[in-house]
């Protein structure tokens, strides 16, 4: 491990799951991603988020649907999970996903466990959406994928399987949620909550990033690493596209959900954004989940408590804002 196990666990509530999972993984013994390189990192993401996605029960269709790009000529692969539940609703919500990863890892495939649970219990329809990754398409093409498929498919629900009446919401986790977090300041019209996920939002220095730069899991190198990947100009970094924090006005925000995970370098930048949109008279609640790292979220199978204690606080999120209670 990058960081004194024993002592870390000595000093903070670690959750039982989190450490069983940090030994599961040790004993793989895994290389850092900036010591092994793009196509192995997301080789090995994929590996680890495949081996601890606990299992498939989703009940409905998957289906692709190819959302149309000015800027991908083959457009952007999205995969739609919709439950059979959602036959009995009149317009079933339909939420559009950005997967985390830092920009450079993950795919629609790393985080479909996640999508197909929740997705299942509220129920809705999810839109699992394949943007383009750094380093071959660095910053902010990504921003332009998530802006192009939000108001695709805002516009375009019934191809989805949503009717014209279905809520609409975004969500993403720690890149991806930062990815949802500028849909809603971008689009502005038409989305009414996003779920974000322990988002990367800019700003700081925050006191958490120092505190958790041996780890676990998003150590300082490996942020460092991310970053580099993504080519943020130096003329962008006090740009709210490259830190959403930085935007100016919160006021027209949909409610908002915002999950920590209480072991993470990004969490003091999730308080600090909480507190932007309360501030700004937006509907935003805060759930914090104790004894977990970074990542977490899109390993159920590694974390069956704490994500269902997540997924339960998002199902319920949901289901308020589509007026399902």
């Amino acid at each position: 491990m990058s960081f004194d196990f024993e002592a870390f666990v000595k000093k903070y509530y670690v959750h039982p799951e989190t450490i069983a999972f940090f030994l599961a993984r040790a004993a793989e013994n895994p290389k850092p991603y900036y010591d092994v390189g793009v196509e192995e990192a997301r080789r090995t993401s994929l590996e680890v988020c495949t081996k601890y996605s606990g299992p498939d029960n989703f009940d409905g269709t998957e289906t692709e649907v190819i959302i149309p790009s000015p800027e991908v000529p083959e457009g952007l692969p999205s995969s739609v999970y919709r439950p059979k539940a959602c036959d009995n609703l009149e317009a079933p919500p339909i939420v559009v996903y950005f997967h985390g990863g830092g920009n450079t890892v993950g795919s629609r495939k790393s985080h479909e466990a996640t999508c197909k649970a929740i997705a299942s219990q509220v129920p809705c329809i999810f839109v699992n959406v394949e943007y383009r990754l750094s380093p071959e398409h660095k910053y902010p093409a990504n921003l332009d994928d998530t802006v192009v498929a939000v108001t695709w498919v805002a516009a375009n629900k019934t191809a989805v399987g949503g009717t014209s009446s279905s809520k609409l919401g975004v969500s993403g986790d720690s890149a991806g949620a930062r990815l949802a977090a500028v849909a809603c300041h971008e689009i502005k019209q038409g989305i009414d909550f996003e779920v974000l996920v322990y988002p990367s939002v800019g700003g700081g220095p925050w006191p958490s990033m120092q505190e958790f730069e041996e780890g676990p899991v998003l150590a300082k190198p490996t942020y460092e690493w991310f970053l580099a990947q993504y080519g943020v100009p130096e003329s962008e970094y006090g740009s709210a596209r490259a830190s959403v924090i930085l935007n100016k006005d919160f006021s027209y925000l949909p409610p908002t959900l915002i999950i920590v995970a209480d072991l993470d370098p990004l969490r003091d930048g999730c308080y600090a954004y909480h507190e932007k949109l309360k501030e700004a008279g937006v509907k935003v609640e805060l759930k914090t989940i104790k004894g977990v790292p970074h990542a977490f979220w899109n390993l159920p199978g590694a974390f069956p408590e704490t994500c269902g204690e997540a997924y339960n606080v998002t199902v319920d999120f949901i289901r308020r804002c589509s007026g399902m209670h």
